[in-house]
């Protein structure tokens, strides 16, 4: 008989024998903590690149140019070309931290909630790894940011406030360092993606005849060309706003532990393992981890807006 994911809803009678069945797969439990991470992590849609890691640390280069060392120079027929050096960036070492927690469910809990009490941890576990990789990434990101300016108007005072020509401003910033940057996206805090969503300047040059505009829906994903991503992990006081190059900011370095009793990828997401409880206390183990570390590579690709409330 072939495995059907996800399991049928359990009986009352079955209760225990199906989410027994399910728990002891470890390809369904994966199945299930992949989707719930899935499209979760701000840092993986930041930090695109993907650096597989062994011995725990991670060797990159800062801020290289796309540029050759010397000028390109005009050559008579028959001359020599000129040479030049590629010199490569600055490194830098990044070591690998193994973000993980254990979760019991016990057998009672099965029992009286049904997968309800498997879903619950598993979305729990996932949460906390989700947060605690985002708040690091977003936290280097916050402090690689060289490049920043004050928000003309505070972005509280909604009514006067100019977040699109903040936004757009940092974005030809970037562009400006000439070296391939092209901002495609806008990371903020919660109210300040509300205040955004709010501005007559944003509301006035979205479209309204539809289903879908923004004061039907709240949903703003797209402006001026830049993905607008909200989020409540960014670092201290939710004041500022980061203007970004997710193609050349910097990536994710990953740790392949090859522990046989995981399955999962950390390059994308989480690593789960589940079990029975070796103390045999009645319950289930289940355990979420992600071995990774965060580096920006390209900190002139940041811009950073500030300012943004009292």
């Amino acid at each position: 008989m072939p495995h059907i994911y996800p399991p049928a809803a359990p009986t009352l009678a079955g209760n225990t024998l199906t989410i027994s069945r399910f728990l002891n797969s470890p390809a369904s439990v994966q199945r299930r903590l992949r989707t719930l991470a899935e499209n979760r992590f701000i840092a993986d849609f930041l930090l695109s690149g993907r650096y597989e890691v062994s011995g725990g640390a991670l060797l990159y280069e800062q801020t290289e140019s796309i540029y050759t060392d010397k000028a390109i120079e005009a050559v008579n027929a028959g001359a020599e070309y000129p040479r030049s050096p590629a010199s490569p960036g600055p490194a830098a070492l990044a070591g690998v931290v193994k973000w993980g927690q254990d979760v019991p469910i016990t057998d009672e809990h099965v029992k009286r909630y049904g997968r309800r009490a498997v879903d619950v941890s598993l979305t729990k576990i996932t949460n906390f790894i989700v947060k605690q990789v985002d708040s690091v990434s977003l936290a280097v990101i916050a402090a690689a940011a060289t490049q920043t300016h004050a928000a003309a108007v505070k972005w509280a005072t909604v009514a006067t406030a100019d977040p699109l020509f903040d936004i757009l401003t940092a974005a030809a910033v970037i562009r400006s360092n000439d070296q391939g940057y092209e901002a495609d996206v806008a990371v903020m805090s919660d109210i300040n993606y509300a205040r955004l969503v709010a501005n007559p300047k944003i509301i006035s040059g979205l479209s309204r005849e539809s289903n879908t505009s923004v004061t039907m829906t709240g949903d703003l994903l797209t402006i001026a060309g830049l993905k607008i991503l909200p989020t409540n992990n960014l670092p201290g006081a939710a004041t500022e706003c980061y203007v970004l190059d997710s193609t050349m900011t910097g990536g994710i370095g990953y740790e392949r532990l090859e522990s046989p009793e995981y399955s999962g990828d950390p390059a994308n997401g989480v690593e789960s393992w589940i079990r029975r409880d070796p103390a045999a206390n009645d319950q289930w183990i289940v355990r979420g981890r992600r071995p990774v570390v965060p580096v920006v590579q390209e900190p002139l690709a940041i811009y950073k807006i500030t300012n943004l409330i009292a």
